[in-house]
């Protein structure tokens, strides 16, 4: 692989995850606000810094010469982790869209359909993985680092409130459904049941 096809690929992806995003209309980067913060100025921003960093950034460096004086050395093994980085976080945030947030079930515990079984975050666990694979298929030292502080940024912002209000809605449910699924990294041990 060369940097010119990473950075395309990169392009590429970047285009495809968008239109993911716009294919699925319910799934948002910060869905669960709930359309009480539909006016809100920090998520619109926050969404329009978000596009910059791991859409219009990736365009800019595969089809303008901006960013070339930051090139750093290509190597082609680590662009090739980045785009199986890249792949897993479209197919995430694919699939986060696709399956069910967390719900009551009948025994009257919060459960998680597909991905939010294991993650409660899935669409930022994307985020992170797409934030390294454009580090990885970019590897350039501008262009690259701005999806993880935009993602660092999102996250700290974002997942704080989108807890609390999880904890408002369901309560005790929720902090068990908190120690049986991590936020965006699977736990790979479970709770012991007392």
């Amino acid at each position: 692989m060369t940097e010119n096809m990473a950075e395309t690929i990169l392009a590429a992806m970047a285009l495809l995850a968008l239109g993911v995003h716009g294919l699925v209309p319910r799934l948002s980067l910060f869905a669960s606000l709930g359309a009480r913060a539909k006016g809100d100025l920090e998520k619109r921003l926050l969404q329009v810094l978000v596009v910059l960093a791991m859409v219009v950034v990736p365009l800019c460096d595969a089809l303008l010469p901006w960013f070339e004086f930051a090139d750093v050395v290509f190597l082609d093994e680590v662009a090739w982790v980045g785009l199986m980085l890249g792949s897993a976080a479209i197919w995430l945030f694919w699939r986060a869209g696709r399956d069910r947030g967390p719900a009551l079930a009948p025994c009257g515990t919060l459960r998680g359909g597909g991905v939010y079984r294991y993650l409660r975050h899935p669409v930022y666990a994307a985020m992170l993985l797409w934030a390294l694979a454009q580090l990885l298929l970019l590897q350039n030292w501008l262009a690259g680092p701005v999806a993880a502080l935009t993602f660092t940024l999102a996250y700290l912002l974002r997942v704080p409130l989108e807890e609390q209000q999880n904890l408002e809605r369901h309560g005790h449910r929720y902090l068990d459904y908190m120690e049986r699924t991590g936020g965006i990294i699977p736990r790979l041990t479970r709770p012991r049941s007392d």
